[in-house]
């Protein structure tokens, strides 16, 4: 990650479009001030994809097993 590199909230409007495709692309990071001197961070973020229903379904079948074979064995 690269920033944060620092500019005034003018220079961001000004170029936003660019400012967003470093953003993503090359995970650019920008501090934002404007000009009463507060200050905004504008950051890449990264998508994690959901895990498909199949697997979740899969991770469930086998804890619901693991607990079924733990609960036996504590029985003996």
């Amino acid at each position: 990650m690269i920033g944060p590199i620092g500019i005034t909230l003018r220079e961001a409007e000004d170029h936003f479009d660019f400012i967003l495709d470093l953003t993503e692309r090359s995970h650019v990071c920008w501090k934002i001030t404007r000009p009463d001197g507060k200050a905004a961070l504008m950051v890449p973020v990264n998508e994690i994809p959901p895990v498909p229903e199949e697997i979740q379904d899969e991770v469930e079948d086998f804890r619901r097993k693991f607990l079924e074979n733990v609960g036996a064995s504590d029985e003996t």
